[in-house]
C-alpha cells in the first residue's frame, strides 16, 4: 500500500520542477526520472499486493477447508437423534454458505484492512505536510464517508444484517426441502405457492433484503459514494480562499505545486474508503457466519464416559424408562420396562405415535432417557464408549440411505475391512443376487450418479445386505419392510431369518404378519406397555392387539370389486 502511494508524491514532485521553471519545461531534468521512479514503484506495488493475495487466499481456503471438516466431524459425535430435529439442508448452509463467507473474509478483508488502515495514516500524514487547510478540506469527504459506514453498519442495523442472514439461512432450508418434494409437487400440479414454508422464506428473505439495502443503505451510501468520489469539490473552495494570502506572500508558485498535489491525491480518498466499507462488510459478514457456523459447532455430543463399562452379553433391558422430546410437554415414553434375552426377537406394536420408534432409537443412543436406564449387556448405554456400542448393534432403518458409489462400497460401509467375497456372502444372504444379475456390472454398479437407481424394496435389501455384513449380536429393525411390495417383502423376510439368527432382535412393525413369529410382543399405545405376550395369547386376550389384528386381516382382505 505504501509502495502504490509513491507514484503520487513522485507525479506532485514532477509537478513541483515542472511549475518551478514554467514556462521553461525543458529546464525540468528531474521529471522523467521520477516518471520511472513512479513506474516502478507501482510495479512492485502490484508484485508485492499479488504476493499477499495469494498467501491469504491459500490461508482462507485452508481455513475454509478446516471449517466444514471440523463441523462435519463434529457432527459425527452428535446424537443420531440431533438429524431429526436439524434439517440437513439448514446444516449444509451453516457449514458450506457460512464458511465461504470467511472464505472472503481471509483472502480480501484483512488484507485490505491492513492496507487501508497503513493508506489511511499515511494519507493523513502526507495531508498536513503541505497545507494542512487543503488537507482538513479532502478529509471533510472521508468523515462524511464514515458517519454514513457508521449508520449503514452500526447500531440496529447490526442486528438488522443477523436478521438477513437468518432469513438467508431458513430459505436455504426450506429450498433444500422443497427440491426434494418436487416429484409430490408435480404429481398433483401444484407449484412453488403451494409450499408455503419455501414461499414464505423466500418473501421473508426478499423483504428484510430489500428493507436493508433499499432503505436503510439507500441515504447514506449516496452520500457516501457522492462525496468521496467528488472529494475535489471540497478543495476548490478552499483553495480559492487561500489563493489570495499565497499571492500576496510570493509563493503562487509553491500554493499552485501544493493544489497539484491534494487535487492528484483525493482521487486515494475514494479507494481508501471504498476498501473500509468493504472491509466494514466482510466483517459483519464473517461475524454473522461464524455465529451459524458455531450453533453446528454448539450441536450435543455423544461424550464417552471417563470410565466406560464393558456390556457382557447381548442382554437388552428397558428399566422405566421415560423420554420426552425437547420442546414437548407430553413424554414419548413413560415408564416402560421390558427385557430381550440374548437371541430373542421382540416386536414393538402399536398406533403411529405410539413410542415404538422412539423406544427402539434409545438403544444406539439416539437420544438419552429422561429417567430410568437403558442396558446393553448389563451395562447402562451411557456408561458404554459409543464406539463400543455401536459396533454391537445394527440398525436397518425405515428409510433406507445408500450412497451415490458402487454396491461393494455401500455394503462395505458397515465394515471397511471386509473383502469382496464377504460382501458377496452377505448380499446372497440379504437375497439380493437378482439384483446383481440384472445390472451391468454387478457388484461394482455405481448408484444414483450413472443412472442406476434401485426400488425401495430393492434399496432395503441392500441395506440388510450391509447389516448382515457387520455381524452385530443386536439388530434393530425399524419398518424395514414398509416400502417393499410383495415379491420384495418376501426376499426381506428371507434376508431376516439369516439377519437375525443367534441375535437379540428388536423390531418395529405396523404389518402385523411379520411380528406373528416374534418371541414376545409389546403394544405401546401413548408411550406406555399397553399389553405384551405372544401373538398366540394376545389375540386369545382379546384386547388392544386383538383388535389390531381384526383389523389387519380384515384390511388384507380388502379389494376393489366391479361394478354390477
Amino acid at each position: 500500500m505504501l509502495l502504490g502511494m509513491a507514484p503520487y508524491i513522485c507525479v506532485w514532485l514532477a509537478a513541483r520542477d515542472l511549475i518551478a521553471v514554467a514556462p521553461e519545461w525543458t529546464a525540468a531534468t528531474g521529471v522523467t526520472r521520477y516518471g520511472w521512479l513512479a513506474f516502478a514503484f507501482a510495479v512492485c506495488g502490484i508484485l508485492i499486493y499479488f504476493a499477499g493475495l495469494m498467501c491469504t487466499h491459500l490461508a482462507a481456503f485452508r481455513t475454509a477447508s478446516n471449517i466444514r471438516k471440523q463441523g462435519v466431524a463434529h457432527m459425527m459425535k452428535a446424537p443420531l437423534g440431533f438429524f431429526d430435529s436439524n434439517a440437513s439442508g439448514l446444516i449444509r448452509g451453516r457449514l458450506d454458505a457460512a464458511a465461504a463467507d470467511t472464505e472472503t473474509l481471509l483472502a480480501h478483508n484483512l488484507a485490505d484492512i491492513v492496507g487501508t488502515v497503513t493508506l489511511f495514516v499515511a494519507m493523513l500524514v502526507l495531508m498536513f505536510v503541505f497545507d494542512w487547510r487543503m488537507g482538513c478540506a479532502c478529509l471533510v469527504a472521508a468523515v462524511i464517508s464514515i458517519l454514513s459506514m457508521c449508520s449503514m453498519m452500526g447500531g440496529k442495523n447490526a442486528a438488522l444484517m443477523a436478521e438477513y442472514q437468518a432469513a438467508q439461512d431458513r430459505t436455504t432450508k426450506a429450498g433444500t426441502e422443497y427440491v426434494r418434494g418436487i416429484p409430490v409437487v408435480k404429481i398433483f400440479q401444484q407449484t412453488v405457492y403451494s409450499f408455503k414454508a419455501f414461499q414464505q422464506a423466500i418473501e421473508d428473505y426478499s423483504s428484510k433484503a430489500e428493507y436493508y439495502h433499499a432503505k436503510v443503505c439507500r441515504v447514506p451510501q449516496s452520500l457516501n459514494l457522492t462525496f468521496t468520489e467528488g472529494a475535489f469539490v471540497f478543495l476548490v473552495p478552499a483553495a480559492l480562499f487561500l489563493a489570495p494570502e499565497a499571492y500576496a506572500s510570493g509563493d503562487f508558485a509553491g500554493f499552485v505545486t501544493d493544489f497539484a498535489f491534494y487535487a492528484v491525491f483525493s482521487a486515494i480518498i475514494s479507494t481508501a474508503l471504498a476498501r473500509i466499507m468493504f472491509a466494514s462488510s466482510g466483517i459483519m459478514l464473517a461475524g454473522t457466519a461464524l455465529g451459524r457456523i458455531r450453533k453446528v459447532m454448539d450441536a450435543p455430543t455423544l461424550e464417552a464416559p471417563e470410565h466406560p463399562m464393558t456390556p457382557v452379553g447381548n442382554r437388552v433391558e428397558f428399566q422405566d424408562v421415560s423420554f420426552i422430546y425437547e420442546g414437548s410437554d407430553i413424554p414419548a415414553l413413560s415408564h416402560i420396562s421390558f427385557t430381550a434375552e440374548p437371541g430373542q426377537t421382540i416386536a414393538l406394536v402399536g398406533p403411529s405415535g405410539g413410542g415404538k420408534t422412539t423406544a427402539a432409537s434409545l438403544i444406539p443412543r439416539f437420544w438419552d432417557v429422561a429417567s430410568g436406564a437403558v442396558k446393553v449387556g448389563g451395562a447402562d448405554v451411557r456408561q458404554i464408549d459409543p464406539h463400543v456400542l455401536m459396533d454391537r448393534i445394527a440398525f436397518v432403518f425405515q428409510n433406507s440411505r445408500l450412497f451415490k458409489t458402487s454396491i461393494l462400497e455401500n455394503v462395505r460401509a458397515a465394515r471397511p475391512d471386509a473383502t469382496r467375497e464377504q460382501v458377496l456372502a452377505a448380499l446372497r444372504a440379504a437375497q439380493c443376487q437378482d439384483i446383481l444379475d440384472k445390472l451391468p456390472k454387478g457388484i461394482d454398479t455405481q448408484l444414483g450418479t450413472e443412472g442406476t437407481y434401485l426400488s425401495g424394496g430393492e434399496q432395503q435389501r441392500i441395506a440388510l445386505a450391509r447389516a448382515i455384513l457387520k455381524d452385530a449380536p443386536i439388530v434393530v429393525l425399524d419398518e424395514a419392510t414398509a416400502f417393499a411390495d410383495p415379491e420384495n417383502e418376501a426376499l426381506i423376510q428371507k434376508a431376516f431369518t439369516e439377519l437375525t439368527r443367534g441375535r437379540t432382535v428388536i423390531m418395529i412393525a405396523h404389518r402385523l404378519s411379520t411380528v406373528v413369529g416374534a418371541d414376545k410382543i409389546l403394544v405401546l399405545n401413548e408411550g406406555r406397555i399397553a399389553e405384551e405376550g405372544s401373538h398366540a395369547e394376545l389375540v386369545a386376550a382379546g384386547g388392544f392387539y386383538a383388535r389390531m389384528w381384526a383389523d389387519y386381516n380384515q384390511a388384507v382382505q380388502w379389494k376393489i370389486a366391479r361394478e354390477q
